[in-house]
């Protein structure tokens, strides 16, 4: 046997509902109401006939119409006639009574009022009669013609039962009476059928209603069932209202009645940090709505998972909450990505930085090659110039010890002059104080670009600190010589009064690092071929409002417009493989813009060349105001 389901139930009760209302609704049928008479007395249907249905009905609508075509006042009624329209059946007994009854319902053609007598020999009597009829036909109403008292009116509530569809009338009857009942219960019929009608479609309404709402309802059950999210329902004293299978497993539980069971303080079992439960608690009551609210839980096994909690606040405004509800989300693995992410960015920018510091290192040993030669050149020189110096210096020291013992003898003049003129002393003279000045030099250069050297490859701070950016800007030009001299003239226009920007020292120079090696070798391409031509990277920096601008610009090919909107992606390059990577103006892009609030951007001409140009807010970056979300 097939189950029933709510849902089919409560289609087949509106089929039936629809049903009912529309056979009412046909059945409240127009003027002329159907009467029923049942009474043995063949005189009494006429009498009936004459009162209800009178002979000249037909002439009396005609001269209705005749008048209101004429423009004239409808003739008034004759004393003792219908004004509302009937059309009259008679039977003589209770069987045949009960067949028309029966017959009118099948024909969709009901009777609205129906007179019988009390007395019917030989069959049912008036009270039989109008107990099956009233079976029947649940809207008839019944006029119960008596001039006995055959029956009570006691006799004939237990017969037939309380009801309000059975008048009794005494015989004989006044035609008025007649007319009044026939008149006044057929209208009582119509409103009753009327009423039923409203009420089967109100039904019927309340019915599809209530499928829709179980519909609903079975959808969010549904929902709630299977959503991969936890969705919840908690007090402000921290027990769950409600809970979903997807959060209970979040939290380690077997099911949502095993969570709501064994948790029974959400802040002290779940929260790893209860601040973290005050925080939210703060924030939603305040907001209303709370999105995206990070904490850490403690799950049943104790194991700890990330979770983002998107909730609501239920109460009145300025009332007391009544509860909490939103969903979370399980975040533990993005978290871990995020770290290894953020990581491996470390990683990338420490290896970036190690491979431009082992690029440079050759430059700079052959920065520093250049003087410690003529420092070693010169060194040696005066090494040499000082032995003849001392055989000079000992040759006088020999007249001295001549003269003092012995008058001067010409032997030891002669030799002290032969050795000076041998040293050629005027030559020394002038030699080696210049000797000792281009070594002095020599090791100054040494000593800078050592400084430069060491100043940049200083570790970078985790804090902005304030910083001289154009001393930054030169120490990274003094680094990245070798790169740059052999194709361009590096030219600067430093604003003195640059006022200090907080920033990132070590990041900030490895970002003109790269936006110098990437000006030397657009340059180099721009002047492949021609022998002794050099560029110009020019580099500017001033005050603009509240930023620092710098502008790194240099005379090479300029960026096709076809990469343009390509430039900042990472691993994305145009250079031959083995020459870059592609990560230098993409770490570029996120060191200025992401780590210290200022921007990137480059204005780049075909065949003239690109300038960069960064901004730097001189004022430390607010953290940002929190936003009230919308619920």
């Amino acid at each position: 046997m097939m189950a029933i389901t709510p849902m089919r139930m409560i289609a087949s009760g509106r089929v039936l509902c629809e049903k009912k209302a529309k056979d009412i609704s046909g059945s409240c049928m127009k003027e002329p109401f159907r009467i029923l008479v049942a009474d043995d007395n063949r005189a009494i249907h006429d009498d009936f006939r004459k009162v209800l249905a009178p002979a000249d009905a037909g002439a009396q609508k005609l001269d209705e119409a005749e008048a209101i075509v004429f423009g004239e006042p409808p003739p008034a009624a004759a004393p003792g006639t219908a004004a509302t329209n009937f059309e009259v059946h008679c039977v003589s007994q209770g069987a045949d009574a009960l067949k028309a009854v029966v017959e009118g319902i099948k024909n969709n053609l009901p009777y609205t009022v129906a007179f019988v007598d009390v007395r019917m020999p030989p069959g049912w009597d008036g009270i039989e009669t109008t107990a099956r009829l009233s079976m029947a036909d649940p809207d008839l109403q019944f006029v119960i013609c008596t001039a006995y008292s055959d029956y009570s009116w006691e006799d004939m509530i237990a017969k037939l039962g309380q009801t309000d569809r059975v008048v009794i009338l005494k015989k004989p009857f006044d035609r008025v009476e007649v007319l009044q009942l026939a008149s006044s219960l057929s209208r009582k019929w119509e409103l009753v059928r009327v009423s039923k009608a409203t009420m089967a479609r109100l039904q019927m309404t309340v019915e599809a209603r209530t499928s829709q709402i179980m519909q609903e309802q079975e959808k969010f059950r549904a929902f709630f069932e299977n959503c991969p999210e936890g969705i919840f329902q908690s007090t402000p004293d921290g027990q769950f209202l409600s809970a979903n299978p997807a959060l209970a497993t979040i939290l380690g539980y077997t099911s949502p009645d095993e969570l709501m069971r064994e948790v029974t303080d959400i802040g002290a079992q779940i929260y790893v940090d209860p601040a973290s439960r005050r925080e939210f608690m703060r924030r939603v009551d305040a907001e209303g709505v709370i999105r995206d609210f990070e904490m850490e839980i403690r799950c049943r096994d104790g194991s700890r998972k990330w979770t983002r909690v998107t909730a609501l606040r239920i109460g009145a405004p300025g009332s007391n909450v009544v509860y909490y509800e939103g969903f979370l989300v399980d975040v533990s693995s993005q978290k871990r990505e995020q770290a290894e992410r953020n990581l491996m960015e470390v990683q990338l920018r420490q290896a970036q930085k190690l491979e431009s510091v082992g690029q440079l290192a050759a430059g700079i040993a052959h920065e520093i090659n250049t003087p410690i030669q003529y420092v070693g050149d010169n060194l040696r020189f005066v090494a040499d110039a000082f032995s003849d110096l001392n055989r000079l210096i000992e040759a006088h020291r020999t007249i001295a010890e001549v003269a003092r013992a012995h008058p001067p003898a010409a032997e030891a003049i002669a030799a002290a002059e032969a050795v000076s003129q041998e040293i050629d002393q005027p030559f020394l003279n002038t030699e080696i104080p210049k000797a000792l000045q281009q070594s002095l030099e020599g090791v100054s250069r040494v000593a800078a670009i050592v400084s430069a050297m060491k100043e940049f490859s200083h570790p970078g701070t985790a804090e902005k600190v304030l910083t001289d950016v154009n001393k930054a800007i030169q120490t990274t030009i003094t680094v990245a010589r070798n790169e740059w001299k052999y194709v361009a003239e590096v030219v600067t226009d430093l604003d003195p009064a640059l006022p200090a920007v907080p920033c990132l020292p070590g990041e900030f120079n490895q970002v003109i690092l790269n936006l110098l090696v990437n000006a030397a070798h657009t340059i180099a391409d721009a002047i492949k071929g021609r022998a002794g031509a050099k560029g110009t990277i020019r580099i500017t920096t001033r005050q603009v409002g509240a930023n620092v601008e710098i502008r790194v610009s240099d005379t090479g090919l300029g960026i096709p417009e076809t990469i343009r909107h390509r430039i900042f992606e990472p691993f994305f390059t145009t250079k031959e493989v083995g020459k870059g990577t592609g990560q230098g103006l993409a770490l570029a892009r996120a060191t200025i813009v992401t780590k210290h609030g200022g921007d990137l951007t480059f204005d780049s001409r075909m065949g003239q060349g690109t300038t960069f140009i960064i901004l730097l807010p001189i004022q430390p970056a607010s953290p940002p105001a929190k936003r009230k979300e919308a619920p």
